[in-house]
């Protein structure tokens, strides 16, 4: 139950950080600066571990220990916490 609940909130991070990389490439375009394409590719990055993460819940969470879940589930809910504040942020 737990890898479930990870994999939904891993799904809601990779939503976020499309939002950001939308975002990131519009300010990027106006501005061209090093801090925006410093942004982007800290978001592109992400977005991979993210999808990595998903991809490892949902095809090998039997191979975890069942005590893992919970640990991974609140590094999930604290990473999605972040991003929407950051996405928040940054379309303000």
């Amino acid at each position: 139950m737990m890898f479930q609940a990870a994999a939904l909130f891993a799904s809601v991070n990779i939503a976020l950080l499309c939002t950001l990389i939308v975002v990131y490439v519009n300010s990027f375009r106006r501005v061209q600066s090093e801090f925006t394409a410093g942004l982007l590719f800290f978001a592109a990055v992400f977005l991979i571990q993210n999808v990595l993460s998903l991809y490892s819940y949902l095809a090998m969470f039997m191979f975890y220990a069942s005590d893992v879940g919970a640990l991974v589930l609140e590094i999930t809910v604290a990473q999605t916490t972040g991003l929407a504040i950051l996405v928040w942020m940054s379309c303000r």
